[in-house]
């Protein structure tokens, strides 16, 4: 039998009782009790913090509707997904139903959700009605992305933003919903679902809808484990070991939290979290942190929260932003290649061809450089084909603290050296060799004094020399 989830049972039924945002609740109630309300309404606001809620209150409030009668099958209260009505027909059928008279109610409610998805189109055709609507109708335009909006649509309504839902807050309002449901839960395990929800009431309320169905008392570490980020003591572990300058410790512990099926931006994002509260308000003596490390700690894994946008490899960013946190906390730190301070020339470069490969070494095995080139080059090629096919034909030789690649073509190279190629090789290379690799690209083409082929002769014998064959003349 099908129950009802929590975030409707909860969700509330008029201005007084919408929690954490009281700046814009005194507002409306104001307005409503002086019949001053505008024609046009921008609720704007991160996902879960009562947008919707609070439009459908409006709407109930302004037609002196109690907060028992139900709106969902009022005529005069339409509620309209723009995610999936976003064209240019579906608002002219609205300017059609704006056009009539409320067939019971005082005012025609209109609750567009996700407005940002509109078409350029449809806010055009939008635009007249709202800037001249009938005196029955009111808008309610509700967005979590507000800089989509066109600011004309912004400039013909009255915007209020929505906050995230402060955590002492969040926990009052999980304390009241565990107690009415009877859900048997510490309270460290509702801090942790406040924490987790990033200040929004509905993300809170199902994560704790989903820790229900638990016939045991729900503890902090089995709503760690459900969320995705692993054993909280574990975590904490690696933070200090890295922060002590011990790169094979944290390291360890971090694939351990991997192994335990913790999800690495969820995993991130809890790391930012618990940093920040401890950099804040000042909990370093629990953890055995100097402030400063733990100010490098939320550096570190910013950056590692950029990464994990593009990451060819989900648990990479995270495993690089341990080895430069330990590096640099360390009071011996490994040597690391210098960072590119100039474009370097080809005809300056270099680079011998070693005989006798060097040896690279990766957790659990010992590889040589033939066997990181080989299984970086594989793992490239399962991320973008046709940059393994370029790579390949360069013939890419690992060297100390370098991958060199000499390009018998010009736009070969620059091919190679575009910013998202060349971080995804030297990612993968790094991982592999399991120490930093910069990449070197060479133009090992015709001499200056030679003639220059044209393009399309480069083309063309690159597509021979990647794909084989022959020209066939006619």
């Amino acid at each position: 039998m099908s129950r009802q989830a929590l975030y409707r049972k909860y969700r509330p039924a008029d201005l007084a009782g919408v929690v954490g945002q009281e700046h814009i609740t005194k507002l409306l109630e104001a307005a409503v009790a002086r019949e001053k309300i505008s024609h046009a309404y921008l609720f704007t606001g991160p996902r879960g913090t009562g947008k919707t809620s609070v439009a459908r209150i409006l709407a109930r409030t302004v037609n002196q509707l109690s907060a028992e009668q139900s709106i969902d099958n009022e005529l005069d209260i339409i509620e309209i997904d723009a995610a999936s009505n976003r064209g240019i027909d579906e608002i002219r059928s609205l300017r059609e139903k704006i056009s009539t008279a409320p067939t019971r109610l005082k005012y025609k409610v209109f609750i567009i959700d996700e407005a940002h998805m509109l078409t350029r189109e449809a806010f055009n055709a939008l635009l007249k009605t709202l800037e001249e609507p009938p005196a029955h109708v009111i808008f309610v335009l509700a967005t979590t992305e507000v800089h989509k909006l066109p600011d004309t649509v912004i400039s013909r309504t009255q915007r209020y933003d929505f906050r995230p839902v402060r955590p002492e807050h969040m926990l009052s309002h999980l304390q009241f919903v565990s107690s009415e449901e009877k859900i048997d839960i510490e309270d460290e395990a509702l801090t942790l679902i406040a924490e987790l929800s990033g200040g929004g009431f509905r993300d809170a309320l199902s994560l704790l809808d989903q820790m229900c169905v638990l016939e045991t008392k729900i503890t902090r570490e089995s709503v760690a484990q459900l969320a995705g980020i692993g054993d909280e003591g574990l975590l904490r572990t690696m933070l200090t070991q890295a922060s002590a300058g011990d790169t094979d410790a944290a390291l360890t512990t971090l694939g351990e939290l991997w192994q335990k099926g913790a999800e690495p931006t969820l995993l991130n994002e809890h790391i930012l979290i618990i940093a920040r509260q401890a950099f804040l308000y000042g909990a370093t003596k629990a953890w055995g942190i100097e402030r400063s490390a733990l100010a490098r700690i939320l550096a570190e894994f910013s950056t590692a929260a950029r990464e994990l946008k593009t990451t060819p490899l989900p648990v990479l960013p995270l495993e690089l932003a341990l080895w430069r946190l330990s590096q640099n906390m360390s009071s011996t730190p490994a040597p690391v290649t210098a960072p590119r301070t100039a474009t370097v020339k080809p005809a300056t470069v270099q680079v011998a061809r070693p005989t006798a490969p060097a040896e690279a070494t990766v957790p659990g095995e010992t590889l040589s450089s033939e066997r990181v080139t080989a299984k970086a080059l594989s793992l490239i090629k399962t991320r973008n084909n046709s940059l393994y096919a370029v790579l390949r034909s360069g013939e890419p030789v690992l060297s100390g603290g370098n991958v060199v690649v000499r390009c018998r073509f010009r736009f070969h190279k620059e091919r190679i050296e575009e910013t998202k190629n060349r971080q995804l090789i030297e990612a993968i290379f790094t991982k592999v060799a399991d120490r930093p690799i910069e990449l070197v690209v060479e133009h090992a083409g015709a001499a200056p004094t030679e003639a220059a082929p044209q393009p399309e002769d480069e083309l063309v014998a690159s597509a021979l020399e990647i794909l084989g064959g022959e020209v066939v003349e006619e």
